[in-house]
This record gives structure tokens, sequence and C-alpha cells, in this order.
């Protein structure tokens, strides 16, 4: 018995077909499937490490530049405690005795707790009235002093009063700071 040769031919064909849509495309999609995670993985790896090469850039970046950020706190000093208001109330002082004035009064005008615009904005401003006693060369180097110091300081208002005697004038004047 003799088997024709085109039935042989479509029947190992139609075989063929059935082992590659049952062995072998299940594994082919699972293969696709393993690629595209693979690249999701890839991705998320090559994300993470530009942004820890960003992060530690950043980092030596900052600490190039360790003499400007220390410039930068002692113009906003951080919290506004009592050693804080301590620290600037003895600064005006001396800096007012250095340029020649003398300091009658030095009150808190607005203190950063007396928030009155009720809202949370992390730089608070704090106002100084002082009264002064001295010469205008000497209220002029004072102003100098604080447009020259590394904290920030505002004059919002100057008052000028009668001469005491002795060629000494009176000031007041409200100076305006900030912290955060």
């Amino acid at each position: 018995m003799q088997i024709d040769r085109p039935i042989i031919i479509a029947i190992i064909l139609f075989i063929v077909l059935l082992l590659v849509f049952f062995l072998v495309m299940p594994e082919y999609n699972t293969f696709g499937q393993l690629q595209t995670q693979l690249a999701e993985k890839t991705g998320e790896v090559n994300a993470k490490t530009a942004y820890y090469a960003e992060v530690a850039k950043t980092y030596y970046t900052l600490q190039s530049r360790q003499d400007d950020i220390k410039k930068i706190d002692d113009a906003l000093p951080q919290g506004t405690t009592g050693t804080t208001l301590g620290k600037l109330i003895y600064y005006l002082q001396y800096t007012a005795k250095q340029n020649g004035l003398i300091v009658k009064d030095l009150f808190l005008s607005k203190s950063p707790n007396s928030d009155q615009s009720g809202t949370n904005n992390s730089i608070k401003e704090i106002v100084f009235s002082t009264d002064l006693m001295g010469d205008y060369s000497s209220l002029e180097n004072f102003m100098v002093s604080l447009e020259k110091s590394s904290r920030i300081f505002e004059v919002t208002n100057i008052s000028f009063g009668s001469g005491a005697g002795l060629g000494l004038q009176s000031f007041s004047m409200q100076i305006k700071t900030f912290s955060y």
C-alpha cells in the first residue's frame, strides 16, 4: 500500500501547525511579556540611577557653596526664640554704639507670633522701634552698617526730633528684619 505523497505532506504540515500553535506560541508570548517586563525594569533602574546621580551632583554643589549657605542662614536665621531676639537686640545696640549713637529705647513692635494676615508664611517679619540720640553723620554710619550686615534689615520709618542739647539730635526709627 502506497500513501499519496501530497496527503502525507498536508498531514505533516497540519501537525507542525498544531505543534506551533499549542507549544511554540505560548512560549513566544511568555518571551514577549518577559521582554516587556525587562524593558520596564531597565527603565526604572535607569531613572533611579539618573535621580541619584542628580542628588549626588546637588549635594556636591551644596557642599562647595557652604560659605554662601552660611551667609543665607545669617541673613535669615531660623526661629524666633529669645536667644535669637537677644542676639538681634545686642547687635543693634552694639552697632549703634560703634557708630556714635546712644540707644534710649529699643522695643519689639511686631513679633512673628502676631501674624495678622492669618497665612502660614514661612518667612516671618520682626519689627523693632528704637529711639536714638546722636548726630546726623552717626545716623548715616549706623544705617550703612545695617545695610552692610549679613542680616537683612529694612529701615521703614525715621522720625527726626528736636535737638537735646550738646549737638545731639533725637531720632526714632522702625527697623524690620526677617526670620524663618
